[in-house]
C-alpha cells in the first residue's frame, strides 16, 4: 500500500473506538480477473429498527470498509495487478428475532460509495476512481449475545456508467465478524 492508502486504513482503525466500536469484520474471497480481496469493515448499528415484534424485524448498520485487491495483470501495457479501495455503505438486515438451533440467520442488502486507487485491474477498465458498492448477503449470528457473525457477501463495484467505461468488479466474500454490543 502506498501513502494515502495507509492513512485511510490507519484512520479507520484509530476511529474505531470512537465511531464504530459496535462491530469489526474481516473477509476475503475471489472475483472477476482472478481478483482476491482482503477487506476490513467497521460497523455501527442503525439507531432504528423496523417491523419490531415480527419474526423477522429489519435493522441495519453503517459500515466503513477498506479493501486490498490483488489479481492478474491485464493484457494491455500498464495494467495493474492490485488496487486499494475505501467504501462507506448503509446496510439493511432482515434478521430472525428468535434464535434457531444454531443462531440467528439473516439476509442483508446494502448500497454505498467507494473510492478505488486505480481505474483498472486485471484488464477490467473501471472508468473512474469513484464507484458504487452494492451488496447482497446471507449469514448468521451466534454466541450468547449474538456477538459472532459469519456470512457470505456478493459485492459489486460499478460507476453506473457515469464514467467513460464500466467493466465493474464482482466479488464473492466470506466475512467473519465480532459485535461488541
Amino acid at each position: 500500500m502506498k501513502g494515502i492508502h495507509w492513512v485511510v486504513f490507519i484512520s479507520m482503525i484509530v476511529c474505531m473506538p470512537v465511531w464504530a466500536r459496535e462491530g469489526l469484520s474481516i473477509g476475503s474471497g475471489y472475483g472477476a480477473a482472478q481478483i482476491v480481496p482482503i477487506r476490513i469493515g467497521l460497523q455501527k448499528n442503525f439507531d432504528k429498527q423496523w417491523a419490531q415484534g415480527s419474526d423477522w424485524p429489519v435493522g441495519g448498520y453503517w459500515e466503513a470498509s477498506f479493501y486490498s485487491m490483488n489479481g492478474k495483470r491485464g493484457p494491455k501495457p500498464g495494467s495493474h495487478r492490485s488496487l486499494e479501495a475505501a467504501a462507506f455503505a448503509g446496510v439493511f438486515r432482515l434478521q430472525r428475532a428468535e434464535k434457531m438451533q444454531w443462531g440467528w440467520p439473516y439476509l442483508e442488502l446494502g448500497v454505498g460509495l467507494s473510492w478505488l486507487s486505480q481505474k483498472e485491474i486485471g484488464g477490467r477498465d473501471l472508468g473512474i476512481h469513484f464507484q458504487f458498492e452494492d451488496r447482497i448477503g446471507v449469514g448468521f449470528r451466534f454466541g450468547e449475545a449474538q456477538q459472532y457473525d459469519i456470512g457470505y457477501r456478493a459485492i459489486h463495484f460499478s460507476n453506473a456508467y457515469i464514467g467513460p467505461s464500466n467493466h465493474g468488479i464482482n466479488l464473492h466474500v466470506l466475512v467473519l465478524g465480532y459485535w461488541f454490543n
